[in-house]
């Protein structure tokens, strides 16, 4: 995660590279006039200034949580992603272990502040394209019914059907598969 950090007109820019969740540190390269740096190490970062110099800096965990800590406590929350699994050919038969799924979804919309709902509907390969859009909207509307009911307004949540363009777990056309059979619900 990158984070882009200013002071006053006076004071150097300051871009820090802060870890995801998990502790993990991707790269980033900052161009500024004809110079290109490279930061790639958790809470790495650089001064720019005014006129395009950069100098390298390194913070700690510590030293960023006490400086920026109001403004970092201010993101958004990262989004999550649920997934409820459908029984066979039907759009409002939940299979048995997304009941705890639901539960969990249902947990953090609660302390979720103003979401915003992706939900896509899946199929397996078995049937036909047309038979298998139709199947997959309906899912999504199932589910997105189901959000409208537990408070979330309906204009938050967008819905589409994939059909089964884009299975789980990869099989021929034709041939069924209970991994397939899902909506995929993004909360951001």
């Amino acid at each position: 995660m990158l984070g882009f950090l200013s002071g006053c007109s006076t004071a150097p820019d300051k871009i820090i590279l802060l870890p995801d969740p998990e502790g993990t540190v991707g790269a980033v390269i900052v161009h500024s006039g004809t110079q290109e740096q490279l930061i790639n190490q958790p809470y790495a970062g650089l001064d720019v200034a005014k006129g395009g110099a950069m100098e390298k800096t390194m913070d700690s965990q510590a030293s960023v949580q006490a400086r920026y800590g109001q403004l970092l406590a201010a993101r958004p929350p990262r989004p999550m992603t649920f997934t409820i699994n459908f029984l066979f050919d039907s759009a409002t038969e939940l299979a048995p272990q997304s009941s705890a799924t639901v539960d969990k979804l249902k947990a953090v919309l609660a302390t979720w502040p103003a979401p915003h709902l992706v939900v896509v509907g899946h199929t397996d390969r078995a049937g036909s394209q047309e038979l298998n859009d139709k199947l997959s909207m309906r899912r999504a509307q199932t589910v997105a019914a189901f959000l409208t009911k537990e408070g979330i307004p309906a204009q938050q949540i967008e819905i589409a059907g994939r059909g089964k363009r884009e299975p789980l777990v990869s099989t021929p056309d034709g041939v069924a598969n209970p991994m397939n059979r899902r909506v995929v619900i993004t909360i951001q």
